[in-house]
């Protein structure tokens, strides 16, 4: 768990992180965003379509549904999908292809739900694992997704792309030696594969092989000069220096090469707002909810520019979909809390606070927000009991600070990565 407290404009940083990333997590601002975003498997994935499993075509109605999904005719394909269940609701094929058209529309709940259920019809189907894992992958349910993978490279150890996409969730829930023997596998393979290379790159970052991931990073510029990775990884190198214009430059310039890569646009729009460059943030978060539909943080950090901009409608309306994205996002009830705290609606802003302390109970800000609402409510018992939990958590070090300051996180949990 993440405890970042800020005031004056220090930076101060108390960190407890489960990837012991040099480069997890930065302050500024009154924020925190992790830096570790898997935005680097968008190549991988474009070119990993849901895979359908071998079977006969004896169902002619499934001919023609898959025939409407080829014409993109999907709301069409979707109801001949779901009458052919209706008829024969034990059909893994079926439920493998519904949930590939829920994949190509971006419905990825309803796609999950759907290779969830082919996978329980029959779990010997290598490729409806591999569909399964690359939808919870999406879904930013790294954990989940690795489980399938594992399946799936039981089932079919040769298939690289099940590998490598293993190996990425695996890096995502902090598993850094299981991932690297993933990536080092499809290295042997495909040694100028450049998705693999940067996957190196900042797999041998997190394990301080430094000089493993100079040489890999080498290889990936001298093999591919113009990757939209090696911007990524200057970006991230000219950020680490304090360096955010270049950043920003090398952020513009991956784009300008995968426009459609999820969490790219997150990258530039978080530090656009870092440097408070607000109106230039904005339309980059859109931008990424858009491509990467249901991701939480880029919702979150639009309702903190609303938030900074006094427009309380509009930050609660983003704080709201955050929780509906990722209902595990302590953040967002923090803020939700704050904002309803500024428009007196205190017994609101408590209930969001309440849950807050349910799932961090040792976020000594929680308590010391709980504490302020309780006074607003005229309870001075329970503000007082929580004043006394807040000072106990911060141990008198940073409690002056967070009196006198706005306190906000962005944990792993609102990341999606724990899954």
């Amino acid at each position: 768990m993440l405890r970042l407290f800020r005031s004056q404009g220090k930076r101060r940083t108390v960190l407890r992180s489960p990837w012991g990333l040099d480069k997890a997590l930065r302050v500024k601002n009154n924020c925190a965003v992790s830096r570790i975003s898997p935005c680097l498997v968008a190549l991988l994935l474009s070119l990993l379509p849901a895979q359908g499993p071998a079977r006969p075509r004896a169902d002619d109605s499934l001919a023609r549904a898959e025939e409407l999904v080829r014409q993109g005719k999907y709301n069409e394909a979707e109801k001949a999908f779901l009458e052919i269940l209706r008829r024969n609701p034990a059909s893994y094929v079926v439920h493998n292809d519904l949930g590939a058209l829920y994949m190509e529309e971006k419905r990825y709940d309803s796609a999950c739900r759907e290779f969830s259920r082919a996978a329980a019809l029959n779990s010997h189907e290598a490729a409806i694992q591999q569909n399964l894992g690359l939808c919870w992958f999406r879904s930013n349910f790294f954990a989940k997704a690795g489980q399938a993978l594992e399946v799936a490279e039981r089932l079919n150890p040769e298939d690289l792309k099940t590998r490598y996409l293993l190996g990425y969730s695996l890096f995502m829930t902090g598993r850094l030696r299981e991932a690297e023997k993933e990536f080092e596998y499809v290295r042997i393979r495909q040694p100028q594969d450049e998705n693999t290379l940067f996957s190196l790159v900042r797999i041998y970052r997190a394990e301080k092989q430094d000089q493993q991931a100079i040489e890999t990073f080498r290889d990936l510029a001298r093999i591919h000069p113009d990757s939209v990775f090696v911007h990524i990884l200057m970006g991230e190198s000219y950020d680490i220096q304090g360096k955010p214009q270049q950043a920003i430059e090398e952020y513009r310039a991956a784009i300008s090469i995968a426009p459609e890569m999820p969490r790219l646009h997150f990258d530039l729009g978080f530090l656009l707002w870092e440097q408070n460059h607000p109106e230039e943030a904005v339309p980059e978060l859109q931008r990424e909810i858009e491509i990467n539909p249901g991701f939480a943080p880029a919702s979150y950090y639009l309702g903190e520019i609303a938030s900074g901009q006094n427009d309380g409608v509009q930050a609660e309306q983003l704080f709201r979909r955050t929780l509906e994205e990722n209902p595990g996002c302590v953040d967002a009830n923090i803020a939700l809390g704050k904002v309803l705290s500024r428009r007196a609606r205190y017994n609101e802003a408590l209930r969001e606070f309440q849950r807050a302390v349910q799932l961090d109970p040792k976020g000594a800000d929680i308590h010391y927000w709980l504490a302020m609402t309780y006074r607003h409510l005229g309870d001075k018992l329970k503000s007082a009991a929580e004043m006394r939990v807040f000072q106990s958590l911060a141990n008198g070090r940073e409690a002056k600070e967070v009196e006198g300051s706005e306190v906000h996180r962005l944990s792993q949990m609102c990341l999606g990565q724990g899954g």
